[in-house]
């Protein structure tokens, strides 16, 4: 019966060690080197299609909501559109005055003086300022400060003066006798309107 036992002596047995010694090493190397760095990509990108997917899910839960968006997207261009008319970037003073001249005729004031009274820039906007003086009844005063709000686009009245009207006696004798409303008062104020500010 041959000798069973490892001689660690003989060639063979050796060559067996290194061998094994060198696969083990190669098959270390190999994990360490390769197999672990391809498991840490193939996780890396599990993890990112995850998140693609995920991402990709949100999407899809809006795409119904794309119509509503559509037209919430066109009101909102309609809108800016009126704001830009509301404030435009150059004062439109030939445009204001027709304004002006067409609310006055219509309430029956009449014009003492009306002036331009400059521009102030602010953060933001400019405030362009107009001075009126007029002669006019309650109700023409009234009717005159409705239409200015009626305006479109935003518009203040500051320093509202009134004083009783110089002939007060003599305006009620002939309103009564034409069967028109009497001028009353006379009446100062400031009219201010706004224009976005270029940066």
């Amino acid at each position: 019966m041959a000798d069973s036992k490892f001689n660690i002596k003989d060639r063979k047995n050796v060559y067996l060690i290194v061998v094994i010694i060198v696969c083990l090493g190669s098959g270390y190397w190999f994990y360490d080197s390769v197999w672990a760095e391809f498991q840490e990509k193939k996780q890396q990108l599990v993890y990112d299609q995850k998140n693609a997917q995920a991402e990709l899910d949100k999407i899809n839960a809006q795409r119904p909501r794309i119509p509503m968006l559509e037209a919430d997207l066109q009101r909102a261009e309609i809108e800016f559109e009126r704001l830009k008319e509301m404030f435009p970037e150059e004062e439109k003073v030939p445009l204001r005055l027709q304004d002006l001249y067409a609310v006055v005729r219509a309430s029956g004031v009449n014009i003492k003086s009306f002036k331009p009274a400059g521009s102030q820039p602010k953060e933001h906007f400019v405030e362009n300022n107009y001075s009126f003086e007029v002669n006019a009844g309650y109700h023409m005063l009234g009717y005159l400060f409705a239409e200015i709000a009626n305006f479109n686009y935003p518009t203040t009245i500051d320093n509202l003066k009134l004083t009783r009207f110089g002939s007060l006696t003599q305006e009620i004798k002939k309103a009564e006798e034409h069967g028109w409303e009497p001028i009353t008062m006379g009446v100062s104020f400031d009219l201010t309107t706004f224009t976005s500010r270029k940066k």
